[in-house]
Parts: C-alpha cells; sequence; structure tokens
C-alpha cells in the first residue's frame, strides 16, 4: 500500500492542529510526549498525522483545482513547485520572522503564487537553509486571495512530500508516480536509448492515430479497441499493461497527427480538460501519448493530477520520440 509522509521545514502548529481536529491533536501531543524533547519531536509527529489525514480532509492539488475553475477562497490545497523563498529581516520582530515566497504554476497560462508566513515557526534548527533561494517543496495552505494572474496562499506546512510502499520500502528505492515506457513488461523489447532519425520523427507525423493506438493495443495484448466518439474520457481502456511486477488497469489518451507539433496544456481541449476527463476512468495508470514533443507544463499537470492526495495513480508519457521507436519496432515506419 502506498502511503504519503511528510517532512516539515515549516508547520504552523495551530493551523495543523485545527485541521486535525481535538482526537487526532491529543493522540500526536502523547506520541511526541513520549520523546526526550517533546517541543521538538511535536511539529514531525503533527507531520506525519497530517499526512494521514490528507485525503479524508479533502485536500486536493491546485494545479488540478486551477485547471477545473473550481478554486475559491478559504480552501486548503496542496502543491509541489518550484519556489523562491526570502527572508524580510528588516521587520524582524520578537517571536516574528516575516518570510516570504513566489512560484510560477503552468496550467495553460502562468499563474504566481504567492504567499507570506513567520519563519519563527521553522520546524528545527536546520530548517532555515531549507527555505532560502530557490527550491522545490511540498506546500499546504488556504487559498487567502486569488485572481485569474495571482493566487495568495496562507502555509500550513512546507517541506518534503514522499511517497511510501510499505510493500517495497525493505527492498530498496520506492518507484514514484511517474512509470517511463520502459518499465511495461510489453516493451520489453524495444530499444528506448537507440537515437530517433529526423526521418523517422518525420514518418511519426504521417501515422493516423487510429493506426498508433491500435499498434499499441496490439502490443499490449488488448483485443477490445473501441471507435473514437466525442464524449469519450479516454482512446482505450485496459487491464492488460504489466508494470512494476504486476498486472495494471490503464486509461490512454492518443493525440495523433491532427496535432503535428509540441503539446502544450492547451492542445488538451477546452482548459486541459482532456487531462482531467482521462483522471475520471477507473485506472491505476493513465497514459499520455503524442505524435510530438510534450512540453514540461503538461508533464507537470500529469503528475499533479497523479499525486492528489484524494486519490493518488501512476501516470505514463510517452512522447514522439518513443512513439517512433515502438512504431519502429512494429515495422509501421514508412
Amino acid at each position: 500500500m502506498t502511503r504519503i509522509a511528510l517532512e516539515p521545514y515549516f508547520l504552523h502548529q495551530d493551523q495543523v492542529q485545527s485541521l486535525l481536529g481535538e482526537q487526532r491533536t491529543e493522540s500526536a501531543r502523547a506520541r511526541a510526549a513520549r520523546r526526550s524533547d517533546l517541543e521538538a519531536a511535536l511539529p514531525y509527529v503533527l507531520a506525519a498525522e497530517l499526512a494521514e489525514v490528507l485525503s479524508s480532509l479533502g485536500v486536493g492539488e491546485l494545479a488540478r483545482h486551477v485547471l477545473e475553475r473550481n478554486l475559491r477562497a478559504g480552501q486548503v490545497v496542496g502543491t509541489e513547485l518550484e519556489f523562491a523563498f526570502q527572508r524580510d529581516r528588516d521587520l524582524d520582530a520578537p517571536g516574528f520572522k516575516p518570510a516570504s515566497f513566489t512560484a510560477v504554476l503552468d496550467a495553460g497560462e502562468p499563474v504566481r503564487v504567492i504567499g507570506t508566513f513567520n519563519a519563527a515557526r521553522i520546524a528545527s534548527s536546520s530548517a532555515p537553509g531549507s527555505l532560502t533561494g530557490n527550491r522545490r517543496a511540498y506546500l499546504i495552505g488556504t487559498v487567502t486571495n486569488l485572481s485569474a494572474e495571482q493566487i495568495e496562499l496562507r502555509p500550513v506546512f512546507i517541506g518534503i512530500r514522499s511517497f511510501v510502499d510499505d510493500d517495497l520500502a525493505a527492498g530498496g528505492p520506492v518507484p514514484g508516480a511517474r512509470v517511463y515506457p520502459s518499465d511495461i513488461r510489453q516493451f520489453s523489447g524495444i530499444d528506448f536509448a537507440s537515437p530517433l532519425a529526423e526521418a523517422e520523427g518525420e514518418a511519426v507525423l504521417r501515422v493516423p492515430e487510429d493506426t498508433v493506438k491500435r499498434a499499441f493495443a496490439r502490443l499490449i495484448g488488448e483485443s477490445y479497441v473501441p471507435k473514437d466518439w466525442g464524449g469519450e474520457r479516454s482512446d482505450l481502456y485496459t487491464s492488460r499493461v504489466f508494470t512494476r511486477g504486476r498486472q495494471m488497469s490503464a486509461a490512454w489518451l492518443f493525440k495523433g497527427p491532427g496535432y503535428p507539433r509540441a503539446m502544450d496544456v492547451k492542445a488538451l481541449g477546452k482548459n486541459g480538460d482532456q487531462i482531467d476527463r482521462l483522471f475520471t476512468e477507473p485506472a491505476e495508470l493513465l497514459v499520455l501519448q503524442h505524435c510530438h514533443q510534450i512540453k514540461p507544463s503538461v508533464v507537470g499537470m500529469m503528475d499533479a493530477y497523479a499525486h492528489d492526495a484524494r486519490h493518488p495513480r501512476f501516470y505514463m508519457i510517452i512522447d514522439g520520440a518513443d512513439t517512433g521507436r515502438i512504431l519502429r519496432s512494429l515495422g509501421l515506419l514508412r
């Protein structure tokens, strides 16, 4: 079973305890009291308790709410971004050390994410170095203000989010949410490290989307290939993918030569809603395939949806180059 683990740099104890409720707070305090230093242990014990309840609290990913256009003031959200942290020491006062952060969320259009917090609430003496300069971090916070161009958050937690598989953790590193084509057992005969010639990349653009879909289905061993229709949530659904040592259900979204250029979020329907529809499928693995480059903003959006604490999933990206290698192995590049 995969669970979320949180390691705090910053933790607002009062706000976290409010989210946890009285019973969970008392349980966390009792566990911290058994440590040699209660005050030092409490932020970490509260963070562990918070990680357990993220799903039941309905803490969704900020990127997903922006894409779905259902973000509102007062909502508690989570987001993992590259933040620029800054301390304003000129405004320091007893018990108050103001700090600010900014980041950019790309959900089709860039949106600034900003906020301030009291650096006096850091979790440990080593945390200040983790909250200065540019650093990727996971933040849980309340939306205090928002517009089309900017979202302001009041942070409850800033730190590291990890996904731990208790069945695998003892045996080595735990795989992340992203599955790569080379992880798929049915693709084991394909050399994904081999270069794709320019002519082959151009040939990929000439292969019809339906041909690609049927080729992938044949390679996976899926006999049932649906016809395209306007209301579908995915282009192919299968329970025959083998990856990470087991059989897994997968929903696939194919984007063919009808969009023969680098894919951004705007290429995925109005407000990127094709990603949203894809993640409504009852599948463990969500796959996005394209005949060309797939931009980091799209990968980031797939990653945000996959890491949503309310329903975490795996995802896979197959760009034009990997599509070409797969089609080449089937003799379909001409």
